[in-house]
């Protein structure tokens, strides 16, 4: 996938949606949020029979990847952008009624620091990210086919 356009057929396809929720350590006996962490959903294809962690999942999730890295921001900031590996296991969630889905996780947090607590970057930079997905038609939560709030 190379243009926008086919990013956003994939995302209403695959139903992509997210997530983004606080990130929070523990550092000398106190909890500090350090940043977010935005975590992206997709389904299969309509009628596919996949298996936990098989080839079609990790397709699901290189389209993902590529989703991400379409919303994240290019130019270098103070903070910085976390993908995780390849999960093979399916997401169960009821905002998708448990239909299994492929998880992607981004962490947004300090280039620097990693225990500073969450700044305005951190916060631009999530909602940067957000914005950008549902440009793409990714809906926050669960899929809705007509969204009134997007």
């Amino acid at each position: 996938m190379s243009t926008e356009d086919a990013l956003r057929e994939w995302v209403a396809r695959h139903k992509v949606c997210w997530e983004v929720a606080p990130l929070v350590e523990r550092d000398g006996g106190r909890n500090v949020q350090v940043g977010y962490e935005l975590r992206l959903f997709a389904r299969h294809e309509a009628g596919a029979h996949p298996d936990p962690g098989c080839s079609k999942c990790e397709d699901v999730y290189g389209n993902l990847k590529a989703v991400a890295l379409s919303a994240l921001p290019h130019e270098e900031r103070p903070s910085r952008y976390d993908i995780a590996p390849f999960d093979a296991s399916f997401h169960l969630r009821p905002e998708s009624e448990w239909v299994p889905e492929v998880q992607l996780t981004i962490q947004i947090i300090h280039r620097q620091g990693y225990f500073l607590p969450v700044d305005d970057c951190e916060k631009k930079c999530a909602s940067k990210i957000q914005t950008c997905l549902r440009a793409l038609g990714a809906q926050p939560k669960s899929w809705y086919a007509f969204r009134t709030d997007s």
